[in-house]
């Protein structure tokens, strides 16, 4: 089965079908069934491409306490698996682009709050060549993606990821 693929950015770069599609159901979804979305690039650096199933995490709580710590549940997760790629020699560390819909409380007010948000994840390890593609693939990857409004952050540590939930808490993002 041929991908189909629209090239979108001047640097030639591709966005697979499936990823809008996979960003429709993600974002439009009257019952949302996932909590993170991720895409990455190929292995020829020509089309981005949404990641291995084990990257796309389910959600079965929203806008509710529980919600809120299935919040905290993936983002554990999340991080799990970036360490466990950074842990493992035999295994390229790659940047993603991980869409994640985050339950949370207000820290003033307790108030509950969701948004989405675009985690633009670059580790130090990973080639020069695929930062490099991932930098300047990031904008066509967002203006591929209908009704894209998400805030984007970028992380390249993973104490930036432990940053995230208290700086929404606190309104700072």
């Amino acid at each position: 089965m041929a991908l189909k693929l629209r090239i979108i950015m001047s640097s030639g770069v591709a966005v697979d079908a499936a990823c809008n599609e996979m960003w429709k159901v993600f974002h439009g979804a009257t019952v949302k069934t996932r909590r993170v979305i991720t895409f990455r690039l190929n292995d020829t650096f020509d089309a981005i491409i949404p990641e291995s199933y084990e990257w796309q995490l389910p959600l079965t709580h929203i806008n509710d306490i529980d919600g809120v710590e299935e919040t905290k549940e993936t983002v554990a997760k999340l991080k799990d698996l970036i360490v466990r790629e950074i842990n493992d020699e035999k295994t390229i560390q790659e940047p993603r682009w991980i869409i994640m819909y985050l339950d949370y409380n207000m820290a003033e007010d307790k108030r509950l709050t969701g948004k989405e948000i675009m985690l633009k994840w670059c580790p130090d390890g990973a080639a020069d060549k695929s930062k490099i593609t991932f930098a300047s693939s990031s904008k066509g990857l967002t203006d591929a993606l209908d009704g894209f409004k998400a805030l984007v952050v970028q992380a390249d540590k993973l104490a930036e990821i432990d940053d995230l939930l208290p700086r929404f808490r606190k309104g700072l993002l």
